[in-house]
């Protein structure tokens, strides 16, 4: 459909503690600034810019855990970034999943071209996983 976009990707949060402490490393460690929060009867909701698209961090979801996603993947623009942005998250308290490496791959088919990608996996504090990610 034209004009079609991704707006939001939603996390579900079932914890409370965990709930503000995924808002505040989302804010606070990966700098994502604040597009709105509010609360709507047991829900408390958060949106953060990312960009081009919003990510929702939702306490008290219905239908939490009844859809997943293999991880969020950040893009970044320069490959050092990778190294640093998953050092800040180490420190804020993630744990590390996959060191920042550089990949070397071929794209599928008859004219399958060689590209080249740095990329790193941690653990958020809601226990999503997240990567890191920069086209060489």
């Amino acid at each position: 459909m034209k004009g079609m976009r991704l707006h939001h990707v939603a996390m579900a949060v079932t914890d409370r503690d965990i709930y503000e402490r995924t808002v505040s490393f989302y804010r606070n460690v990966l700098e994502l600034p604040l597009v709105r929060t509010w609360s709507s009867g047991p829900r408390h909701i958060t949106m953060l810019d990312f960009g081009n698209s919003i990510l929702e961090i939702v306490y008290g979801a219905e239908g939490a855990g009844t859809g997943t996603f293999s991880h969020i993947a950040v893009g970044l623009e320069h490959p050092e970034d990778v190294d640093d942005v998953l050092e800040r998250c180490v420190k804020a308290g993630c744990r590390l999943v996959r060191p920042a490496a550089d990949v070397d791959a071929e794209e599928d088919g008859q004219n399958g071209r060689h590209f080249r990608f740095r990329n790193g996996f941690c653990c958020g504090p809601a226990g999503e996983s997240l990567e890191f990610f920069c086209e060489l």
